[in-house]
């Protein structure tokens, strides 16, 4: 079944076989029995006017006999051509063909020249695996009416019998035993002899012996064979060489269509079902949905028209975008937008993407008392059933509290949460900027690092929690005393690093070095008690002491250690 989701381009034969339409019939049918195809288009140019099929032969040789000499292919064509292009879906084409009663489709481009031929050959060549084929029998499918003419029978009148019922077949049978067939290619070949001996019976025409099957061969079995034996039909038969039935192409393919509807039908049947069940459990909670929709407290809802004409706007609406239904309800959205704060450039975005099948999504901020309100907006298009746009709804939620709570994540993923500095991912960061601008623009930026001496001794003297006051008191002093454009970062620990840019010199950068080491000396009071703390720092300043931030971090950390060595010396020969 796989088969028929496929489009027929990968399946039809690509192959135009075609005569123009002044063609003598008698070409037609030569090129027809060459390549042993069942029907060939009539052409103008590249452009399809018609179609010969061997069911024409068959039709004209019983009224008229099997000389078509002197006759031309538009006198006997079928027109106009029924075609479809290369991109129709197989089911689609199989549902055509059906409904035209017809055994060929011929496929064209977009221009409308021709590009192939799609028969019912073309489908059994290409059935694949289908489980469904697998395990139905033939005489589930089979036709049980089956046409027999007996052997000595006037040819004229078994083409008659074919021509008036509109068989593509006759068996020819004694006493229900078939001896062999009568097809239109069977036809079709005496048509291109020219010449016909007089008195010509079915059995003398007919092709012998005839390829019969048990009606209990698979469907799939069946199909198989007639491709391996490169026939159309298969007589059905009892091991007692009885007629019991009929299979053809038609039969195979009409079976694997019916399977394939009847698959679509429980689908839309369990489809319905489902639906059915959430109906009934939407109706339980929800009476009236204007109702609902109305009294719905945080989901703002905006209906337009085709012609953006406003035609629902409910209370959630009115409270997000502060514009009353009164003032929109009945206008143009292009009225409206502005005075609801909405931006024009995004609803125009909007309708493009809806245009294109999709929907869009956008923020948008309306001051307030007190603080802005955030608003998630999403336009998408209103379709009918027939999937044609038919207007358009604009939902609205506010999304402030979420916004907001993104904001405190970003921030904790960027700051240290004890003292709220930046932490070293947000320090590096700004030191690549810094570093950035301070080449373009020639200046000097320094970095500081800064170690608490000790501090290990107030976390064991005074516990954690005092510690970690005396951490936070220390970043405040560092951020009010530094300038906007410094950064002082925490590192972890007792580590802090300094981005001072745009120094004067170096000895400016040394002269805020000193001031920071003022900070950290001012006694801190702790539960009560006065504590003083010491630090050791590092000074490297760029593009003296390095270019690049690694250099930079190496250069300030020697310096640093460099001085701590300095003041243990320097403590050791204090008496």
């Amino acid at each position: 079944m796989a088969v028929l989701k496929r489009q027929i381009k990968e399946i039809c034969s690509p192959e135009v076989l075609g005569v123009p339409p002044d063609s003598p019939v008698t070409d037609a049918i030569a090129l027809m029995r060459d390549h042993s195809i069942s029907s060939i288009m009539i052409l103008a140019g590249k452009r399809p006017v018609g179609i010969f099929t061997e069911r024409t032969v068959v039709r004209y040789a019983a009224t008229r006999g099997l000389d078509f000499s002197g006759l031309i292919i538009r006198d006997l064509m079928s027109s106009p051509v029924l075609s479809v292009t290369g991109d129709t879906f197989i089911h689609e084409a199989l549902n055509l063909m059906a409904h035209s009663k017809i055994r060929h489709l011929v496929v064209t481009d977009g221009a409308g020249l021709a590009t192939g031929m799609l028969t019912q050959s073309n489908l059994i060549e290409n059935l694949g695996n289908d489980p469904y084929m697998e395990v139905k029998p033939i005489d589930q499918i089979m036709s049980r009416i089956v046409f027999t003419v007996p052997p000595d029978l006037p040819f004229e009148r078994a083409l008659g019998e074919m021509a008036d019922k509109s068989l593509s077949c006759i068996v020819v049978a004694t006493d229900e035993t078939p001896l062999g067939i009568l097809t239109e290619r069977d036809v079709l070949r005496l048509a291109a002899q020219g010449r016909i001996p007089a008195h010509l019976t079915a059995g003398q025409v007919m092709r012998s012996p005839i390829l019969a099957v048990p009606p209990s061969t698979s469907v799939a079995e069946a199909a198989g064979i007639m491709r391996q034996r490169n026939v159309r039909r298969l007589l059905v038969s009892n091991g007692h060489a009885r007629i019991q039935g009929l299979v053809t192409q038609s039969n195979v393919i009409k079976a694997l269509e019916s399977n394939y509807i009847q698959t679509l039908k429980e689908v839309i049947r369990d489809k319905e079902v489902e639906l059915m069940t959430a109906y009934r459990n939407l109706r339980e909670k929800t009476v009236y949905l204007d109702n609902i929709m109305r009294s719905a407290m945080d989901m703002g809802i905006v209906a337009a028209n085709i012609d953006f004409c406003i035609n629902y706007y409910n209370p959630a609406a009115e409270r997000l975008l502060g514009v009353s239904s009164r003032e929109t309800v009945g206008k143009h959205i292009w009225e409206v937008h502005q005075m609801a704060g909405v931006p024009l450039e995004r609803l125009s975005k909007g309708f493009q993407a809806i245009h294109q099948n999709t929907t869009h999504s956008f923020l948008l901020e309306r001051p307030e008392a007190n603080a802005a309100r955030c608003i998630e907006a999403q336009v998408s298009g209103i379709r009918d059933d027939q999937d044609r746009l038919s207007g358009y709804v604009l939902m609205l939620r506010d999304v402030t509290e979420r916004v907001k709570a993104e904001e405190i994540i970003r921030h904790l993923a960027y700051h240290d949460p004890l003292t709220d500095l930046p932490n070293r991912t947000l320090f590096h960061d700004r030191l690549a900027v810094e570093l950035k601008r301070a080449r373009r623009h020639n200046t000097l930026l320094a970095m500081v690092v800064l170690d608490l001496d000790r501090f290990k001794e107030v976390n064991d003297t005074l516990g954690h929690l005092a510690g970690d006051e005396l951490l936070r008191l220390l970043a405040g002093r560092f951020r009010q005393g530094l300038r906007e454009s410094d950064t002082v970062g925490r590192m972890g620990g007792d580590e802090f690093t300094f981005l001072l840019p745009d120094m004067a010199s170096r000895e400016h950068a040394a002269g805020i070095t000193a001031k920071i080491r003022d900070m950290v000396e001012q006694p801190f009071l702790i539960e009560g008690r006065t504590i003083t703390l010491s630090a050791s720092m590092g000074l490297a300043v760029h593009p003296q002491d390095g270019d690049d931030a690694e250099t930079l971090f190496k250069m300030a950390d020697d310096d640093m250690y460099r001085n701590k060595r300095v003041d243990c010396r320097r403590q050791e020969r204090i008496p």
